[in-house]
């Protein structure tokens, strides 16, 4: 119980620093996201995810998951970071190479010649990416995440607002996003030496032992990467840059409600890692933490589906209309994804990473037909319907991958997930009768205190009907009273702060 108690403070230390750096990544990418949508037109979005998906699928060769086997391995010595440096240092060198040398090929395939200019640069990026100094996993391994949130976020800051958003109102061209990322990237080796001491070396000798692990790992992202930019490389080829472009930004808009989760399950999983060897423990943690996702991120989800509409035209403009139905569908597909997603770490954790392979594979087999059938007849809303559905055909597998991991049954799950379901449904419901009964306005203005009244009303409604929920069961056990203790702490806190006078 010790151990227990002791992992689980650190995971929620750890929580908290990685959600405070996506609290902060998240309103540098909002700021980001409004100022390059109203400089640049979707093309622009569409052909630098295009040059990037297809080196994305160059990287899938090396796609081994090296840092995640370095936190796994309980042993890992400096000739194991020696070995994991060396590979992503001549990886990083191969991956530029090629990606230069297929610059003009794919450039005629497109019939686009800019991609010729944007598939260099971004091979110089992965060449100098690949020399990143693999101490940094040591923040995770070690559960110290304050230090890898200043790390982080001194290399998002300086990117975005220092480098990307100045450019883009210079140039006002996909050069902005360029010089961006390759900034981005040289800042990051930069500071990677910078703030960890460790100082790898040129050395193979251990790398087989960590494959042996990460063989799976690389099943697990190939799969994953294949499919997303293969995904992204069907649409660009038939809906062009700037239909990409479109789902790009609707993809990256509908993600933000979710983002949260992304640190959450990168601070949690060393914690997972370590209670490993105890099922019940283990469980009882993962159950915690998918309550919590759930309780915050679910109505965030389904309120972003219900205002699509007004949010677009707000931060994006009227010229991005057409990812309105898009960003619906994809803030629906985004909570079955946030389940798949906690899944897949705990399966990691006790070694099951080849059960979750298959479930990325089903997900697969399904998405893509859907993909070749309903993005001719639907445009781009079908490619975001093809995700959705292969996200629920997926789901009930998930499911089953839990239950084999960690004898978790269904109704655990169910336990600390009605309640959240069920404040989003009456939230839903008082948002389109508030629509309904006072619809969004032309004036820019006016849909700005529009969007901020529906929001809150949402909020409101949601919050109301969770403690209303909550207080008839008066379960102590669950995400909710874990939150509601936190609150009544910090307020605890301010208050006696307050009553404090200095003489």
């Amino acid at each position: 119980m010790e151990q227990s108690h002791s992992v689980n403070a650190q995971m929620t230390s750890g929580a908290a620093w990685m959600v405070l750096f996506k609290v902060l990544d998240r309103a540098i990418g909002f700021i980001g996201i409004v100022v390059l949508a109203r400089l640049l037109v979707p093309a622009d979005f569409g052909l630098m995810t295009l040059a990037a998906s297809l080196i994305a699928m160059l990287e899938v060769l090396g796609a081994f998951g090296l840092d995640t086997a370095l936190i796994q391995r309980a042993d890992a010595s400096s000739q194991h970071y020696n070995a994991a440096w060396t590979f992503n240092a001549l990886f990083g060198i191969g991956t530029g190479v090629l990606t230069a040398a297929l610059a003009v090929p794919v450039a005629a395939l497109y019939g686009d010649q800019r991609l010729v200019p944007v598939m260099l640069v971004l091979a110089l990026g992965r060449a100098i990416g690949g020399f990143e100094n693999v101490g940094v996993v040591k923040f995770r391994k070690e559960l110290r995440f304050e230090r890898e949130f200043r790390y982080l976020i001194a290399k998002r800051a300086f990117t975005s607002l220092v480098v990307t958003l100045p450019a883009a109102l210079l140039l006002r061209s996909y050069w902005a996003l360029l010089i961006g990322n390759i900034t981005g990237t040289c800042l990051a080796v930069a500071l990677s030496y910078a703030m960890h001491p460790f100082r790898p070396r040129f050395s193979l000798r251990t790398l087989r032992e960590l494959m042996h692990f990460s063989k799976w790992l690389f099943m697990s992202n190939a799969v994953e990467t294949l499919y997303l930019r293969f995904f992204d490389a069907i649409v660009g080829r038939f809906a062009g840059a700037s239909g990409l472009g479109v789902l790009s930004v609707a993809r990256d808009l509908a993600r933000m409600p979710y983002e949260f989760a992304a640190p959450i399950h990168r601070a949690v999983f060393p914690g997972y890692v370590q209670l490993a060897s105890d099922r019940a423990l283990l469980r009882r943690s993962y159950v915690r933490v998918t309550g919590i996702l759930t309780l915050v991120m679910l109505p965030a989800g389904v309120g972003l589906c219900v205002v699509a509409e007004p949010v677009v035209y707000v931060l994006l403009g009227a010229q991005w209309s057409s990812a309105i139905v898009v960003v619906q569908i994809l803030a629906i597909n985004g909570a079955l994804s946030l389940f798949m997603a906690t899944a897949h770490y705990a399966s990691l954790a006790v070694g099951m990473a080849r059960a979750s392979n298959l479930v990325l594979v089903v997900h697969l087999l399904v998405a893509l037909p859907f993909l070749w059938w309903l993005l001719p007849a639907l445009g781009i809303a079908g490619a975001a319907w093809s995700l959705l559905l292969g996200s629920i055909v997926s789901l009930p597998f998930n499911l089953l991958l839990l239950s084999s991991a960690m004898q978790l049954r269904w109704r655990d799950l169910w336990r600390v997930c009605w309640r959240p379901l069920a404040a989003s449904c009456v939230m839903l419901a008082a948002i389109v009768l508030l629509r309904e009964a006072w619809p969004m306005p032309t004036a820019a203005s006016a849909r700005i205190f529009y969007l901020a009244i529906v929001c809150t009303t949402g909020a409101i409604v949601y919050g109301a009907t969770i403690w209303a929920l909550w207080r008839t069961r008066g379960d102590t056990d669950s995400a909710e009273a874990w939150l509601f203790d936190r609150v009544r702490g910090w307020h605890g806190t301010r208050s006696g702060a307050l009553r404090v006078r200095p003489r």
